[in-house]
């Protein structure tokens, strides 16, 4: 699947719009910024105006009701103080009746009321109440100045509302009573009006009373009313937290406060963030997208000038992927270059790209001029690069494989040789990538024995710094190889027996010492002389103990197992080395397997021969004694076991030999 790039020129235009997006977009984010800062400051200071103006208002109107209570208080004064005694019924009446005719009801209050110094209240009727116990009635006794309550129910009608109440003083400044005007929170009074008056279209007010514990005497929300409040700095249930991109989308709603000077409530009003930030919200939408079109339009602009200034590079870029198949390309770059780096790199390429063709022709020529002497040669010659691709073969070569020229060129050896036989050359070729030349066989015995000699010689940069490739020559030395084998099979065997002879033995005995030396175990070597062999030589002939003795080697050799070495030492001298028996006995009895097969009669070309035979067994375990001293034992064994009678063996040395099988 082929991979997708950006071209140049678009990577250019791209990196250029990008770059010219970031520092626009910080511009405008900047400039966003400040205008929701100054817009925020402006609704601030309009929202605030706009609070202050209508708490006045409600300032106005309530410090009018306390001054006509007290206007009253004052006129009941005397009044009130001469309630005591049997006419204080017929005094609070009076009294009552009075202030309901200078308090206009319900255009100021919706209800008023009069109590004397007891708390004894008439409400119309000579019905009494007690409301001595009330808040409000301690504290304007305790003060004597007027109170207005917070929200609190009312015992005759069940009702929300505040109390405003003002002490009634006699003309000795004694609390003789109080007057109280009623507004009813679920009756029509300036107080409930507030809800009507909107801020906005989705703006609203509340209303906090003071106090150790304030509530909410007004809230747009019926189940917040009367709900308990903050003190200080509340927001009518809403979150005053600025959101995480709050000058993009707005989330802080805007909120003024204002306390009131008549009662201590906080007047508050919110403006949600949607609707006080719609403006600038528009503003933004409309700026945005004015400029997406001015950057699209920008990227336009940019890519067509930078295509306009890389045409010469986009055409030297067609001529230089061009030229790896046509040398000749680059002739299609116009005469005359710009004078600017493209100019400059147009010009290197043309002088660049003649000095390759001529070159590529003097190589296809000298190459020409190789391959007719190499191809002349049976051995495989080629050369491979870094990558251990083919650059050059020779005939041979291809006829070997199979290949012709154009299918071996650029196929790497693994392609060529196979997975098998580049698992066995790739540790020699890794070698001579790394500098060192190296030479090795190969052998294959199937169908019929062939040997090849691989040489790897590794060629150098002109510096001398580094491996450029690796000149490979491979050459078939099967009859060189078979000649050495016959040659060192010869020098190794004895030519009556085709045993092992001495060189070859001692050669064998030294490796077998080593091997037990290291690892353990027990081996044992038997030193053979046949009894009575010069006989048959003096009376038969030395034809017929040639005959002797080779018959004589069979036999010794059906009596070992097929991994063990027979080599005879010249004359009738034979020697037999077991490698890896389990015990002493093991030797024993392949000591008396050669005793009773050589003690049959010997029988060839009309010739007997009884003849027998001297064994003698030295044993190794291991231990730092040399192959000469095994050698000596065994001859000592051997001239023991002659010297008590010939025709059996002598075992050796007795620590060993008196081992048994576990």
């Amino acid at each position: 699947m082929p991979v997708f790039s950006l071209t140049l020129k678009a990577r250019i235009a791209l990196i250029t719009t990008v770059l010219a997006a970031v520092f626009g977009t910080g511009i405008v984010l900047a400039a966003l910024h400040g205008a929701h800062r100054d817009l925020h400051d402006t609704l601030q200071e309009q929202q605030d105006s706009i609070v202050k103006l209508f708490a006045d208002q409600i300032d106005t109107a309530m410090e009018d009701r306390i001054m006509l209570l007290t206007h009253q208080a004052e006129q009941l004064g005397g009044l009130l103080a001469q309630s005591g005694g049997a006419n204080a019924e017929a005094v609070r009446a009076q009294a009552l009746a009075a202030l309901k005719r200078a308090v206009p009801v319900p255009a100021t209050f919706n209800a008023v009321m009069l109590a004397d110094a007891q708390g004894t209240t008439v409400n119309g009727g000579g019905v009494t109440s007690e409301v001595a116990d009330r808040g409000y009635f301690r504290e304007a006794a305790r003060t004597l100045a007027p109170v207005v309550t917070a929200p609190i129910r009312s015992r005759t009608t069940g009702g929300t509302g505040v109390m405003v109440a003002v002490p009634v003083l006699s003309p000795q400044k004694a609390f003789v009573g109080l007057v109280a005007g009623w507004l009813d929170l679920s009756s029509s009074n300036f107080l409930v009006e507030l809800l009507h008056n909107r801020l906005g279209t989705t703006g609203f007010y509340c209303l906090v009373s003071a106090g150790r514990e304030p509530v909410y005497v007004q809230h747009p929300d019926h189940a917040q009313a009367r709900q308990p409040a903050h003190a200080v700095g509340d927001t009518c249930g809403m979150d005053d937290r600025d959101g995480a991109f709050e000058f993009l989308m707005p989330e802080r709603p805007v909120i003024s406060r204002r306390l009131m000077s008549t009662t201590g409530w906080e007047l508050v009003a919110v403006m949600p963030a949607r609707e006080a930030y719609a403006p600038l919200h528009q503003m933004q939408q409309r700026f945005l997208m004015w400029a997406l079109l001015a950057l699209a339009i920008v990227a336009a602009l940019i890519w067509l000038a930078v295509r306009r200034l890389l045409a010469p590079l986009t055409r030297l870029h067609e001529v230089v992927q061009d030229s790896t198949a046509d040398l000749s390309a680059f002739e299609r770059l116009p005469a005359r270059h710009h004078a600017d780096e493209i100019g400059d790199l147009s010009r290197a390429f043309v002088k660049l790209m003649r000095d390759v063709r001529e070159r590529r022709q003097q190589l296809d020529r000298s190459e020409r001029r190789l391959r007719t002497v190499t191809d002349t040669l049976p051995s495989l010659l080629a050369f491979i690069d870094t990558q251990e691709r083919y650059v050059f073969n020779n005939l041979a070569y291809e006829h070997t494989f199979g290949m012709t020229v154009s299918e071996l060129r650029g196929k790497t050896v693994r392609e060529v040789l196979g997975e098998a036989r580049y698992a066995k050359a790739r540790p020699y070729l890794q070698r001579a990538l790394a500098g060192a030349v190296v030479t090795f066989e190969t052998e294959d015995p199937d169908p019929e024995y062939h040997c090849m000699e691989t040489s790897y010689r590794p060629e150098w940069s002109a510096d001398g710094s580094e491996v450029v490739g690796v000149h490979i020559h491979v050459q078939d030395v099967t009859q060189r190889k078979l000649e050495t084998m016959r040659l060192s099979r010869i020098s190794r065997t004895d030519h009556l027996t085709q045993l092992m002879n001495r060189s070859a033995f001692e050669s064998q005995l030294q490796a077998a010492m080593t091997r037990f030396r290291e690892n353990g175990g027990l081996m044992a070597l038997l030193y053979l002389d046949m009894d009575r062999f010069k006989a048959v030589n003096d009376i038969h002939g030395h034809a017929a103990g040639d005959l002797l003795l080779q018959a004589f080697a069979r036999r010794v050799r059906r009596c070992v197992r097929e991994h063990d070495t027979v080599a005879r030492l010249g004359g009738d001298e034979f020697a037999v080395i077991l490698e890896d028996i389990a015990s002493a006995d093991t030797a024993r009895h392949v000591a008396q397997a050669i005793l009773e097969s050589v003690g049959r009669r010997f029988h060839f070309e009309g010739v007997y021969a009884d003849v027998d035979v001297s064994i003698g067994i030295a044993l190794y375990r291991g231990g730092p004694a040399q192959d000469r001293e095994l050698i000596r034992l065994a001859d000592v064994l051997l001239y023991r076991a002659k010297g008590a009678g010939r025709g059996r063996y002598e075992i050796g040395p007795a620590e060993l030999a008196g081992e048994v099988s576990a």
